[in-house]
């Protein structure tokens, strides 16, 4: 399965789950669009095509009219060697040349790969000047929400609303200006990065990172990027309003502030 039919069937279901959402974003969970992203990144990434009679690629190849008749047939075959002669030497195949295309795919999966490598190393060394939250109600609240993996909890004024960054040893990033008082506040707001830990999303972000780098010339690969990103937040939201009894007015106010 070639690169390029990846790309067009993985448009065409990302197409397909775009009008879904926007039909049905306030109506369905957001865990289902997270799912549906996840199947189009699949589509995308791994290179597996399944034996079907109508598919996208039976509209994109060209049919090949059959050979009519025997003699037809025949000529595909080599011709007859007589018992004197000396069997023909098979023509070896040309070497299969780099075309201009794959050089340009090449170049922009670099570059596109260097970009986010550089937005994250610029971003870890910010993270690296960060300060240990030395909080009672953090350390209270972290003893309560026991992981397999160390979750630390961190404070940067670089930052200007929370974050969360690492998968094997995740930290929550809070900015300086925090209201540490405000328990009530921080409390949601810990619940919400805790969510985006225990799914794995940093991991989920790498591999959209990947769709992009490698489909970086189809742009509904971009789109759903910033959709899948815009849905896991969402999702993370509606999370913790579930987890507290639905005070969606209460999270309102702290997700504002």
């Amino acid at each position: 399965m070639s690169l390029l039919q990846m790309s067009v069937t993985g448009a065409v279901m990302i197409s397909a789950i775009a009008v879904i959402r926007a039909l049905a974003i306030y109506r369905v969970p957001k865990k289902t669009f997270l799912a549906l992203w996840g199947v189009a990144l699949v589509r995308l990434l791994i290179p597996f095509s399944l034996p079907s009679g109508l598919s996208i690629y039976s509209l994109l190849k060209r049919e090949t009219p059959a050979l009519a008749g025997g003699a037809a047939a025949v000529r595909l075959l080599p011709p007859a060697v007589s018992p004197g002669q000396a069997a023909p030497r098979p023509i070896a195949a040309p070497a299969a040349a780099v075309s201009v295309w794959e050089i340009l795919w090449a170049a922009g999966l670099i570059l596109c790969a260097a970009f986010f490598a550089a937005s994250y190393w610029r971003c870890y060394r910010e993270f690296q000047t960060s300060l240990p939250v030395e909080n009672d109600f953090c350390r209270r609240w972290l003893r309560a929400h026991p992981l397999r993996r160390t979750v630390s909890i961190r404070q940067s004024d670089r930052v200007s609303s929370p974050l969360t960054f690492g998968a094997l040893r995740p930290v929550i990033l809070l900015p300086r200006k925090t209201d540490w008082e405000n328990e009530h506040a921080l409390q949601y707001v810990l619940e919400h990065e805790l969510v985006h830990i225990r799914r794995f999303d940093t991991v989920s972000k790498l591999l959209l990172i990947a769709a992009v780098c490698v489909h970086w010339f189809n742009p509904l690969v971009w789109a759903m990027y910033v959709l899948a990103n815009r849905d896991m937040e969402l999702s993370c939201d509606e999370t913790v309003v579930r987890r507290f009894g639905g005070a969606r007015a209460d999270y309102a106010n702290v997700l504002i502030h």
